[in-house]
């Protein structure tokens, strides 16, 4: 989840008029009509264009690489207002999965600038002024995304005409605007549509119908976007997390090469990968040891239950995990975690709870505290009353959340070791652990970290700490589940 904010705007849910009539208007281009009525659901849409400063924040939080234009001299901190350019449509697309926001739709785009009127530019049928927008080279440059109150759309949104191009989701095909004809797919080899016109455009081409094909490789001084999000149903008053706060502060990540177990023992933690991908019996994924400081956080005592992700589907109609008969968790599972979600069904629970997955770091200090312990209750071997494992000895299945007291984290967290798997944010990257590395990019295509074994895990390192498993994104499995983070 990011840490920037949005200002959204509320687009009501209705019919407007999509594209231009020739008869009836002497300035379309051939590729805006004919003129169709359109049906659009609510939806909630930026009422600026994307800025540099909110895209610098993006290049930060995930190593995505910045605008080639920016520079000691030229960069985001000089010019934080003004919309982010030199970005092209997949650029676009990384900032919105980092985000949990999307692009508009053409449809959604020209509905915000155009209102039910059928209005010519956004603000009426007077020609543009420099008072309403930053077009045929009034200013010769990008203003703050700010700028031109007076040029407001009907619904509120600013910069829908001129300053820059933006894109929108959609392929650029011909009227009339069906949205499941495949123009919504990301199939980056069709050009994409840019809406809104530039600074430097005459006002014919900043017209609300005004539409123009750009490849979606392409980027340039006057190319930005602005983003959507779709109205969910909010979060009910009975969703309940049990909060635990963990405290600022360092601590070691990771593990060296000799690691004491219960006894006094020594285990030599061999540095050779024995199976593919470092598998978590791979113990060397777990080098170097390394010290990590964090901000506080808090996060969920429990993994998230199958009573808890059930109110996410009635509330939004997100599917139900196949396994649920009917699309409902069976009555005895309700307290149960919830399995067979992948790392994207993860996060779209938390985008609608307004929480967050913790990343990898998180996930361990929550569980190992400061003092290095293998487990989370300390340098005891696991046994069946501390952790739901060995499915062989203790039944094959899920338990009930927090049935396992006694192997708490110093910090209070339950089932922190066995039970199910668990997604972190991070993708499964080497160590040391450097959240600025673009590990934390949701929108790479690269394994996710599993953290905390399974009642699957036949072997007590596998509940360790510090083990660390992996898998690509779109696995689903019944000893994979997830705990959440409260947003910051």
């Amino acid at each position: 989840m990011s840490l920037i904010q949005f200002d959204w705007v509320d687009i009501p849910g209705g019919a407007f008029l999509m594209g231009t009539e020739p008869p009836r208007d002497t300035r379309p281009a051939a590729d805006e009509h004919p003129q169709h009525a359109l049906v659009l659901p609510t939806f909630e849409i930026s009422r600026c264009a994307i800025s540099n400063g909110q895209y610098a924040a993006f290049v930060r939080a995930t190593g995505h690489a910045a605008p080639g234009h920016w520079s000691a001299t030229d960069s985001a901190q000089f010019r934080d207002q003004h919309p982010v350019t030199y970005v092209d449509w997949h650029d676009a697309q990384a900032f919105c999965a980092w985000a949990g926001v999307r692009l508009p739709t053409e449809a959604e785009w020209e509905k915000t600038a155009r209102g039910t009127d059928g209005r010519t530019w956004p603000w009426g049928e007077t020609a543009p002024t420099p008072k309403l927008c930053n077009c045929e080279n009034f200013v010769g440059d990008t203003v703050s995304v700010l700028a031109g109150g007076d040029g407001a759309s009907a619904y509120g949104a600013l910069g829908m005409a001129g300053n820059v191009w933006e894109w929108t989701q959609s392929a650029h095909r011909p009227y009339p605007y069906v949205a499941a004809d495949g123009r919504e797919d990301a199939v980056p080899e069709e050009p994409r549509v840019v809406r809104g016109g530039t600074y430097n455009h005459p006002m014919r081409h900043v017209r609300c119908a005004d539409r123009h094909a750009v490849f979606a490789s392409a980027r340039d001084i006057y190319i930005g976007f602005r983003v959507v999000r779709d109205r969910q149903a909010k979060a009910p008053a009975t969703l309940h997390f049990d909060w635990l706060a963990i405290p600022a502060g360092e601590f070691l990540m990771g593990n060296d090469r000799l690691a004491t177990q219960g006894g006094g023992a020594q285990t030599s933690y061999s540095l050779a990968s024995r199976h593919v991908n470092n598998r978590p019996a791979d113990l060397d994924n777990e080098h170097p040891q390394h010290s990590c400081t964090l901000a506080p956080f808090k996060i969920c005592r429990t993994p998230t239950t199958n009573a808890q992700y059930q109110q996410f589907i009635e509330s939004t109609g997100y599917p139900a995990p196949g396994h649920w008969p009917g699309g409902r968790v069976p009555l005895a599972l309700l307290e149960h975690p919830v399995v067979y979600v992948d790392w994207h069904d993860a996060n779209a629970f938390c985008r609608w709870a307004r929480v967050q997955l913790p990343n990898e770091a998180q996930w361990e200090k929550a569980a190992r505290g400061v003092d290095g312990r293998q487990w989370p209750w300390g340098q005891q071997l696991p046994d069946l009353t501390l952790a739901n494992y060995a499915q062989d000895m203790n039944g094959g299945a899920t338990r009930p959340v927090g049935c396992y007291p006694m192997g708490a984290s110093a910090y209070g967290l339950l089932d922190m070791a066995g039970n199910v798997w668990e997604w972190v944010s991070s993708a499964y990257r080497s160590y040391p652990f450097e959240p600025e590395d673009g590990r934390e990019n949701p929108a790479l295509p690269e394994q996710r970290v599993l953290r905390g074994g399974s009642f699957y895990s036949d072997q007590a390192r596998y509940l360790r700490c510090a083990t660390r498993s992996m898998s690509y994104p779109h696995r689903r499995r019944d000893h994979i589940g997830f705990r959440v983070l409260a947003a910051p």
